[in-house]
């Protein structure tokens, strides 16, 4: 298995999740009509659906070592995610 080629796609799915999360923090959240803990909720949500969205789509179940690398990619991603929207608290 091509592990570089399959983090790259991965790494593209996030920046994805990424770009749709901006989108609904905008909308529903930058005016204040949401309250930002539940949007924090919503980044670890969203990244742990497309982490098994992403395993299950690629058939990925039983290769332990991309599940750890598709993990740490999410991980990290999410990580970011809640950092930078963390500080808006």
């Amino acid at each position: 298995m091509d592990y570089i080629a399959l983090e790259k796609d991965f790494d593209c799915t996030c920046r994805d999740v990424i770009t749709q999360l901006s989108v609904v923090y905008k909308t529903e959240y930058y005016n204040g009509s949401g309250r930002l803990e539940t949007f924090l909720d919503l980044i670890k949500t969203n990244f742990e659906k497309v982490e098994q969205g992403f395993i299950e789509k690629n058939k990925l179940t039983d290769n332990t070592e991309a599940i750890k690398r598709i993990r740490k990619i999410a991980r990290g991603h999410a990580k970011l995610c809640l950092d930078d929207y963390g500080k808006l608290l």
